[in-house]
């Protein structure tokens, strides 16, 4: 080949390598105008434990097995708790029977001897009305003592009484309680019922449920270990919701905005890309932390930003990882 015609094929060349160089990142898939920041991928994740203190009875998990939202993964012994709760039952029994005794009132048997012992004592009083008349008639012909008459008032006066006291009885049985008493004892119900849901409560504290649905990392305890309230047994992961929290430098902050695309990277997969959105900036500044720059770094101001990770099924990306985000300017975000 002649060398004229070289130069104008070298010429093109370079023009057609400089053009996809600009075209395609400058052959790494970067972009210029991309915030590039190195952080650590996390991941939401939840220690669990019982509210309450006890001896651990199962743990039904080990580490790394997958848990769905509200699974049963771990119990406490509840032999005492169920002990308690069949005698709260058992008031709650006792204080509905006696309620509902009140509110029925009294038995038909009940009402015919309160009428019965008001008619006797009626009878009663009548013949000693009669008897205390006659004494009086004879008391006055001077054929009975005044002795005689003063004892026959005194029985009339005893048999009226007993006559009141039988027939406030009888008020009493068909009236039925007062309603201060039946109140007070719909109190002594609620209050056994507030008992039994105070041990159900107790209860659902000695298991520990999946708050949702992911991977348990950690299992800190065994059975038969006898635990806290509150402490440690199950530490479970949330694979769904993994990110990435890098610091953007203040003169570099302003190019940010929430649910701006990324792309995140790893040394772990070389090659590869992961897209991800920005789902957090701090509203306030702070000093680069001392294990994310170099010492000359750390006396910059940076804003905390939280990368989501939205594509990634195989969950490569584990927590713990280092790994580097890029921020994508959001005009280019909308190129095909």
């Amino acid at each position: 080949m002649k060398p004229k015609r070289i130069i104008p094929a070298i010429i093109v060349l370079v023009v057609v390598v400089t053009a996809g160089w600009l075209l395609f990142g400058r052959g790494n898939g970067e972009d210029a105008n991309a915030i590039t920041a190195s952080g650590t991928v996390e991941v939401t994740e939840a220690d669990l434990g019982f509210q309450l203190g006890g001896r651990i009875a199962a743990i039904d998990v080990h580490e790394g097995d997958a848990v769905r939202a509200g699974q049963v993964l771990a119990r406490l012994d509840a032999a005492e708790l169920d002990a308690r709760r069949s005698a709260a039952e058992a008031q709650v029994a006792a204080a509905r029977a006696l309620l509902l005794e009140l509110q029925r009132g009294a038995r038909p048997e009940e009402l015919e001897q309160a009428i019965a012992a008001e008619s006797a004592a009626r009878r009663r009083l009548e013949e000693v009305a009669a008897s205390a008349e006659r004494t009086r008639a004879l008391e006055q012909g001077g054929a009975a003592s005044k002795e005689q008459l003063d004892q026959a008032e005194t029985g009339l006066a005893l048999a009226r009484a007993q006559h009141e006291q039988a027939a406030q009885q009888l008020r009493m049985v068909r009236e039925g309680p007062r309603a201060e008493r039946v109140s007070a004892q719909e109190a002594v119900v609620r209050q056994a019922r507030g008992a039994l849901a105070q041990v159900d409560a107790q209860l659902a504290n000695a298991v520990i449920h999946a708050p949702f649905a992911g991977v348990v990392s950690v299992r800190h305890r065994e059975p038969g270990e006898t635990v806290g309230a509150g402490m440690p047994v199950l530490t479970v992961q949330d694979p769904k919701d993994r990110w990435v929290r890098i610091y953007v430098r203040e003169d570099e902050v302003g190019r940010s905005a929430l649910n701006q695309p990324a792309r995140i990277t790893a040394d772990a997969y070389p090659g590869r890309a992961y897209p991800g959105h920005v789902s957090f900036i701090s509203s306030e500044a702070e000093f680069t932390p001392r294990n994310v720059q170099t010492a000359e770094e750390r006396v910059k101001l940076v804003y905390a930003v939280k990368v989501n990770i939205t594509d990634d099924p195989r969950s490569e990306l584990k927590p713990g990882l280092p790994a580097d985000v890029q921020l994508l300017p959001r005009t280019a975000a909308r190129q095909p």
